[in-house]
């Protein structure tokens, strides 16, 4: 999972930024949380739309083949998109060269993703899924989604969340306006919707380059030194992290394939996306604390982390309330009965999501504010291992059930073991209060 606005409360871009007094962001935490709500308002409803699109004009088998080709790019994306949040944990040192930084983090995507995009192309003919023509159609949207990816990190750690939200807020925007033309007006089929993403992720990351141009001109030949590989190797341990959570919100997909067909795959997106939508109000959470939890003194940090938390806990649980009786009369009544059963894979999902709920606000915590992604890392393994596990036991019985209950079992583990790395290093007590001494 970057969003809303506190320019006003961002600290002087210079190419030797001094850290300022007051901490970035910590004065709109409130503001912050409500517009990026108020710009996934916007966004969500984008999302579903596009959901519709390609559910009605791709059918499950297109839908299947279009997830399965940008889970694919996406993975990779993970991997080197975190290069943004590494400058935003440099950003604590005292003096910090915020330009010098950000020139080398787009360097670096440049150079990593173009090898990236050769795995891509690999992978696909490895595994046979994707056609090759198909999956380079796919990676043509890599590289530009890891730069937009990388300068969302550094807006946030900068507290620029109004901006942040507006990048957000294209991708989509743009991914629907092409799939309506590609794809609705031209009938142009599963390779015009991977046309489509790829060109709003090139619209994105040209958008965001130049409002944030501040940041990254002028030129300099960016240099390969120990600070870019110091920049590299947490963007890595960054995204290893991302990329064992996508693994694992998506294995149960590769394992279902495995025993399903692309319908079955098509229809059980359906519910794993609808799901994971309700993550947007621990993300937006997520995004409003992270410059003050990353600049904030430790105490001040950890309790901003465990109030957020238990906020992001009762709204996802409302939210899942509701999706959960008003699922199996939306979803064949908006998308169609032929998938109707995403209705119940979807009920199975919900308590597994709302354990997870508060990961993205624990990650800020264990990876920006004290720098030890391992145990993000950790905790996305947990999780990946048991929905691995549980898939391979459930979906050869239970089919797309058994894959939402393997989900679900993951997420309640890998959301447990994030509390427990949160408390212990927080010095917090078991339901995050500052334990009281009684010498």
């Amino acid at each position: 999972m970057r969003h809303t606005s506190a320019i006003d409360g961002s600290p002087p871009v210079t190419p030797n930024l001094v850290r300022p007094k007051e901490i970035p962001g910590a004065r709109q935490v409130g503001r912050n949380t409500i517009e990026t709500l108020l710009f996934r308002g916007l966004s969500t409803p984008i999302a579903l739309l596009l959901v519709v699109v390609q559910s009605r004009f791709l059918e499950p088998e297109g839908r299947g083949t279009f997830v399965l080709a940008v889970v694919t790019v996406t993975i990779v994306s993970r991997l080197l998109g975190q290069l943004g949040f590494a400058v935003t944990n440099r950003l604590r040192e005292g003096e910090a060269d915020v330009r010098a930084l950000v020139q080398r983090a787009l360097a670096s995507a440049l150079l990593f993703g173009s090898i990236g995009m050769l795995v891509v192309v690999g992978w696909s003919a490895i595994t046979g899924d994707i056609d090759a023509g198909t999956a380079a159609i796919a990676a043509i949207g890599l590289i530009p989604n890891v730069v937009w990816q990388s300068v969302s990190g550094v807006l946030l750690g900068l507290a620029r969340v109004r901006f942040w939200n507006y990048v957000q807020l294209l991708s989509p925007v743009a991914t629907l306006a092409g799939m309506l033309v590609l794809v609705v007006a031209l009938d142009g089929g599963v390779r015009a919707a991977l046309v489509a993403w790829a060109a709003a992720n090139a619209l994105t990351a040209a958008f965001a380059l130049a409002g944030t141009r501040d940041l990254w001109l002028p030129l300099r030949l960016p240099v390969f030194d120990r600070h870019a590989r110091s920049l590299l190797q947490l963007a890595l341990v960054l995204g290893a992290v991302q990329v064992v959570n996508l693994v694992s919100y998506r294995i149960e997909l590769f394992i279902l394939r495995a025993f399903e067909s692309l319908d079955d795959v098509g229809v059980y997106s359906i519910a794993m996306q609808a799901a994971e939508s309700m993550w947007l109000l621990p993300a937006a959470i997520a995004t409003a604390v992270t410059a003050p939890a990353v600049h904030a003194t430790e105490e001040d940090a950890a309790g901003l982390i465990a109030h957020a938390v238990g906020r992001s806990l009762l709204l996802t649980a409302g939210v899942a309330v509701v999706v959960g009786l008003a699922a199996p009369f939306v979803i064949p009544l908006v998308l169609g009965e032929e998938f109707s059963g995403a209705a119940w894979p979807l009920v199975l999902l919900l308590p597994g999501i709302v354990a997870y709920a508060p990961v993205t606000i624990l990650t800020v915590y264990l990876s920006l504010r004290r720098g030890r992604p391992r145990l993000s890392l950790a905790v996305s393994v947990l999780s990946l291992l048991v929905t691995t596990a549980g898939s391979l036991l459930l979906i050869p019985e239970l089919g797309r059930r058994g894959a939402a209950i393997s989900s679900t079992l993951g997420y309640v583990a890998g959301g447990l073991l994030a509390w427990i790395f949160f408390v212990r290093l927080a010095g917090l007590g078991p339901t995050g209060r500052r334990r009281v001494s009684l010498g």
